[in-house]
């Protein structure tokens, strides 16, 4: 509790569901507004690169996995590039233009590049299954070369993410919050996240339910509207952003780091001295290995997922459909679990909460992979619940993507963000960038690696027919993620508070 905040602030129930102090609100409310206005982006984009390059023609799943190399190779110079504006930089640069670009690029990609993507497209369909059938170890490649557009929008749609709403955010919040305002704060920005959620599913959902199906390129005219709305998004984000600056924090609350006032002048480390310096602190090499270990998890999981939805559904409106009301079924998980966890965090150990997540997604992703691997096995059970086997699958993987994202959004998130907030100023700005772009796209570029070789082999040349060998693989990565949430536990609370439990004997949070 802060120091001049009462002992006895609070009532029981409000303790557990919105447990801020009344001068607190300039600094809560804005930062939740900002991030649903960052989490409704988010799921805009994210529903619509999925939509894109799934539904292309003769494209699938399968190219999710060829496409996350590109990202890794992108991460790897936005790394560079916010390193070196770390350096020349303020921090508020940084945000303006970082946002910007992407207001910039999808402004460009919405007026000139769709609108004109047959003169885009590298050859023709026709000329795409011939490759295919010709170099069928790269089978899955060629759509990525050959639709290059939504290759490129997928791109930049998954950085949002990265460095939006994991850097740049959080790195934002965790400069103004302290560690004991993190545990009431975050899993409430979660709430905010689950808004942000539901908003985007329900105008996405809302906006189909009006659009004509019969007219030339439907899609094409769904997708210019969203990206209007996901501009004038951006917008009302750099305002807010601005408001903070100038109103809601006070100077000396600004980029507050742990340690000497002088700390925030040392951040002068180029790259590969940053990188040196990170990967020699145990401390954030933990923290890598979370991040990792949920990435790659999900992405197991998650891309097997969405080649059983294409199956089940063909046109790009009907994919776009089911994946926005997902959207708002998520969001309001998260902001429940974001409401009412709260709570949750404080009263129990960091170690305890952060279990949450990997505990969640193996045992959800082992019930996958058995619905999936032996739909025919498992038709009876279908039957009872009045579904067709493929249908069962779609339906328990929804389960699993479900409560994944739930717990990313809210447990996982308010874990990690909570272990950046004691460190020093270079670990908290730059280890915080190469954790969050880096450790994020070596999961998940770790995973589509894997899948990509066993997509090559001719004999696996499908989603389902590589599924035996990630569930394996899911269950070598959910013994790593814990081990390194035990260690870094210890870490956590030495460097916090200088011991492994706290004066009641129980873990600290």
């Amino acid at each position: 509790m802060d120091m001049n905040a009462p002992r006895d602030g609070f009532s029981t129930l409000r303790s557990w569901m919105f447990p801020v102090y009344q001068n607190e609100f300039k600094k809560v409310i804005p930062l939740g507004l900002m991030m649903i206005l960052i989490s409704f982006n988010f799921w805009l984009l994210h529903i619509s690169k999925d939509t894109l390059v799934i539904s292309a023609e003769h494209s699938g799943a399968e190219v999710i996995n060829f496409l996350k190399i590109p990202i890794f190779v992108v991460s790897i110079f936005l790394v560079m590039v916010f390193t070196w504006g770390a350096n020349k930089l303020q921090q508020k640069t940084i945000f303006f233009v970082g946002v910007g670009t992407f207001l910039c690029f999808f402004l460009f990609f919405n007026y000139t590049i769709y609108p004109n993507k047959e003169a885009f497209q590298l050859f023709s369909s026709d000329r795409l299954v011939e490759l295919k059938l010709q170099y069928p170890w790269f089978k899955w490649m060629f759509p990525v070369i050959c639709y290059w557009p939504y290759s490129l929008f997928y791109i930049m749609s998954e950085l949002w993410g990265s460095f939006v709403l994991s850097m740049l955010f959080w790195q934002f919040a965790n400069q103004i919050t302290t560690v004991e305002q993190s545990r009431r704060f975050y899993m409430l920005l979660g709430m905010f996240n689950g808004i942000g959620t539901i908003l985007s599913g329900f105008f996405i959902t809302h906006y189909e339910s009006k659009l004509d199906v019969y007219v030339a390129d439907a899609y094409g005219s769904k997708l210019h509207n969203l990206l209007l709305v996901f501009s004038i998004s951006c917008v009302l984000i750099l305002i807010i952003y601005y408001w903070i600056h100038k109103t809601a924090v006070r100077p000396d609350e600004l980029y507050k780091f742990s340690g000497s006032k002088n700390q925030k002048n040392k951040i002068k480390l180029s790259f590969v001295e940053s990188f040196k310096y990170i990967l020699h602190s145990r401390y954030m090499g933990y923290i890598a290995l979370i991040s990792i270990g949920y990435n790659i998890s999900i992405n197991f999981v998650e891309i097997t997922w969405k080649s059983q939805v294409k199956e089940l559904y063909q046109n790009p409106l009907a994919i776009e459909y089911y994946f926005s009301k997902i959207t708002i079924y998520m969001g309001f998980l998260i902001f429940f679990i974001g409401f009412f966890g709260a709570g949750f965090v404080r009263r129990f150990s960091w170690r305890c909460s952060a279990l949450i997540t990997p505990i969640v997604m193996v045992v959800t992703a082992i019930l996958f992979f058995i619905v999936t691997l032996w739909q025919e096995s498992l038709a009876t059970v279908a039957q009872i619940l009045s579904m067709t086997p493929l249908v069962f699958a779609v339906w328990v993987g929804q389960i699993h993507n479900l409560s994944s994202r739930s717990c990313k959004y809210s447990f996982f998130a308010a874990t990690r963000e909570m272990a950046f907030i004691p460190l020093d100023a270079e670990l908290k700005v730059k280890g915080k960038a190469a954790v969050d772009i880096l450790s994020g796209r070596v999961g998940k570029v770790g995973g589509s690696v894997v899948q990509s070789f066993l997509l090559s082999i001719p004999a696996l040349a499908t989603q389902l027919a590589i599924a035996p060998y990630l569930l394996g693989f899911v269950l070598a990565v959910f013994f790593i993620w814990v081990i390194s949430i035990n260690l870094l536990n210890k870490e956590f609370l030495k460097i916090a508070y200088g011991s492994t439990t706290s004066d009641f004997g129980v873990e600290k949070t």
